[in-house]
């Protein structure tokens, strides 16, 4: 998890405390409320961490990266003392994408930033909550399987508190998908590893501190 950093009290001069945490999460295009409602829901006035979510309209992998790139430098986000960034994107299903999605992993990599992905969207990860499936979807397939779960359900619509009793759920079926593409020889991140979802990682992380405060 890197190191904390350490901040002087104000209270009692030389004495040091530990800093929140800064995470910041970019993810794509203007239509992203679902993603940035359902990551704010695990951060608390207790939370050992702050998260915030990057601003931005872009939707090419590689963009994504380069806008969180100067998000991280605006927000004061230091990767080397611990903070951390997530760039979250999904597949969809057209394999012309898997080239930026290379490029993208590959300057992310670089810079510290951790990749994200969802085959093919992000809604694959709530819905993974309900039940574990292997079949292949595209978007309109996965809103519509999860909307038989949650009617309520729309990209404006804070899902948080009807899933998270079901996460721990949803992270064991994250890993036993992800686990199936590797053993059939598919490249986690790419169009062809679909369904899949590596949000599971950005949970755990956030529950870990959380649990550890």
């Amino acid at each position: 998890m890197g190191q904390r950093r350490r901040i002087i009290s104000q209270d009692r001069v030389g004495i040091s405390k530990e800093a929140k945490i800064k995470i910041v999460i970019a993810v794509e295009g203007k239509n992203n409320k679902t993603e940035s409602l359902y990551f704010k829901n695990f951060e608390n006035r207790y939370s050992p961490f702050s998260i915030a979510i990057a601003s931005g309209n872009d939707t090419d992998p590689v963009k994504l990266v380069k806008s969180l790139e100067k998000a991280i430098k605006i927000k004061g986000v230091d990767l080397t003392q611990g903070d951390i960034a997530y760039v979250i994107f999904d597949t969809d299903t057209n394999p012309n994408k898997n080239k930026s999605i290379a490029e993208a992993r590959k300057y992310a990599s670089k810079i510290g930033i951790k990749v994200i992905t969802s085959a093919p969207c992000f809604e694959l990860w709530l819905l993974l909550h309900y039940v574990f499936t292997s079949s292949f979807m595209d978007n309109k397939e996965v809103y519509n399987a999860l909307k038989q779960y949650c009617s309520k359900y729309t990209k404006n619509y804070n899902i948080f508190s009807d899933i998270f009793p079901n996460v721990n759920e949803a992270i064991k079926n994250a890993k036993r998908l992800e686990q199936e593409h590797i053993r059939n020889g598919c490249k986690i991140g790419n169009v062809e590893a679909n369904p899949n979802t590596e949000v599971y990682k950005i949970v755990e992380s956030l529950m870990n501190y959380n649990n550890n405060k």
